[in-house]
């Protein structure tokens, strides 16, 4: 008993040093704050502010002391919200080692208020105020990094804690309207925001920024160390404000393009009919609320035309609702289960489909690359447990949890992992990834300036021929 008790204790003082850590990382010091949102984050909403900084010798006039704050926002949490409804969004950076199981806790025996020894806190923001050379953070910044840090010792990079301008934006990219550059975007892998796709006829677009390149700055900061969540948001503003971007595209020395943020409307769904009217082309970029009567009529209209196939492009889509993606899935699945969901306390559910089969056993491909996650994922696993397509493309995300949004009192929400799922064969693909049934590697950065798509030419040639 006493050992229990001692490693409470111990998890509690770790995870109160990671949010001292994570204090540091708010004014500059090279650790990453916070938890990732989402690969594929389309870097076009409202702007989240930077931090005002105090100079050193005005700490003093801080107001409260981080303690005081950390007790104000334990007491706000710990309100019970009005629960939405659940979503599915992707992490910051991909892993391929798949997630553990969770030990079982008694969460009853844990107290309602974070057990914070805010004499140690307050002795090391004296400490901090007396000694540090550079500027720290003001007001609700060190309140917000001290909730990252509790969330960064809980080893989860999908719970996940956004600022009232986060939760904003990402309020906003369920209705499909952004104000931003217009660009899909995830984490380089060397640090920055990798440019994975653009709107076209967008700013981002028009101002010459390509597939490919990596921001390493915004308007002169770096944020090579940032999390994508705090990244995005710095490229995200109002429309009619510029953004100056360092980029660094291959070999070339870094240089600054400057972007006139606008007003973005995300094609939620494409359609077109290829190869002769033999081929019926829908693409699909993220799972939000209008989602699935757009893709419902796409598909029905599709399938009229009796075409010899037709392609379902889930590329780069990052997920979104997971209402969505069982409606969705229910459209190319015929029965059975869409998706099964395990919870830490041994309950399952069964998401089983729902409404019309909409493919009428028309040949199917899916295309998936390293960008489709979450709810992108429980759709092309359905489909490739029910045998009604093939993938083709490049291994997936590997995103196999369920997060539920908590709105916050002051507008920001705190985004918590409730859940795994696995596909209706039982299969988890947490950390790993759904693999294609036929393997195409993604288009090269020439290919893809050169408006050349091998994986769609890969899947129009396998519809026609049958190989």
């Amino acid at each position: 008993m006493k050992d229990s008790a001692m490693t409470t204790v111990m998890k509690f003082l770790v995870a109160g040093m990671v949010a001292l850590v994570l204090i540091l990382a708010a004014f500059g010091v090279g650790v990453s704050v916070g938890v990732g949102q989402g690969r594929g984050l389309t870097a076009a909403a409202a702007p989240v502010e930077q931090a005002a900084l105090a100079e050193p010798d005005a700490a003093a006039e801080m107001g409260p002391t981080p303690a005081e704050m950390v007790a104000q926002v334990t007491r706000a949490a710990t309100a019970t919200p009005a629960a939405p409804k659940s979503t599915t969004t992707p992490g910051a950076t991909p892993s391929r080692t798949p997630f553990p199981t969770p030990t079982r806790q008694d969460k009853s025996t844990l107290p309602d208020e974070a057990p914070i020894d805010t004499e140690l806190l307050n002795e090391a923001w004296k400490l901090l105020k007396e000694q540090y050379y550079g500027n720290l953070p003001e007001g609700e910044d060190v309140t917000y990094a001290a909730i990252r840090g509790i969330l960064s010792a809980l080893g989860d990079k999908h719970t996940a804690f956004l600022d009232p301008e986060q939760a904003e934006s990402s309020n906003m990219q369920m209705e499909g309207e952004f104000e931003g550059i217009g660009a899909g975007v995830e984490s380089a892998p060397g640090g920055g925001v990798l440019i994975r796709h653009l709107y076209d006829g967008q700013p981002a677009q028009k101002a010459g920024i390509e597939v490919g390149d990596v921001v390493m700055k915004v308007d002169g900061r770096d944020i090579t160390m940032m999390d994508l969540n705090e990244a995005v948001s710095l490229i995200r503003g109002k429309r009619g404000t510029d953004v100056t971007l360092t980029i660094k595209r291959g070999d070339q020395k870094p240089f600054d393009i400057t972007v006139t943020r606008a007003r973005i409307e995300i094609p939620i769904v494409t359609a077109e009919t290829l190869a002769d009217g033999k081929i019926e082309y829908i693409a699909l970029s993220e799972f939000s609320n209008f989602s699935t009567e757009r893709i419902q009529q796409a598909l029905e209209s599709a399938a009229k035309k009796k075409p010899q196939g037709i392609i379902l492009d889930l590329r780069d889509n990052p997920g979104g609702l997971l209402d969505a993606a069982v409606r969705i899935g229910s459209m190319f699945v015929p029965d059975g289960n869409v998706v099964i969901e395990r919870f830490s306390d041994g309950r399952q559910e069964d998401y089983r489909r729902q409404g019309r089969y909409l493919l009428n056993d028309i040949p199917l491909v899916v295309l998936v690359n390293g960008g489709s996650a979450s709810a992108s994922e429980i759709v092309a696993g359905a489909i490739q447990d029910a045998g009604t397509g093939v993938l083709m493309g490049t291994t997936t995300y590997g995103k196999g949890s369920v997060q539920l949004p908590n709105s916050m009192s002051n507008g920001s929400q705190l985004r918590i992992t409730i859940a795994r799922w696995y596909t209706p064969k039982d299969r988890g693909i947490d950390g790993v990834g759904l693999s294609p049934d036929i393997e195409v590697p993604d288009a090269t950065a020439e290919q893809a300036q050169a408006d050349e798509d091998p994986q769609l030419d890969r899947a129009i040639e396998y519809l026609l021929t049958g190989k």
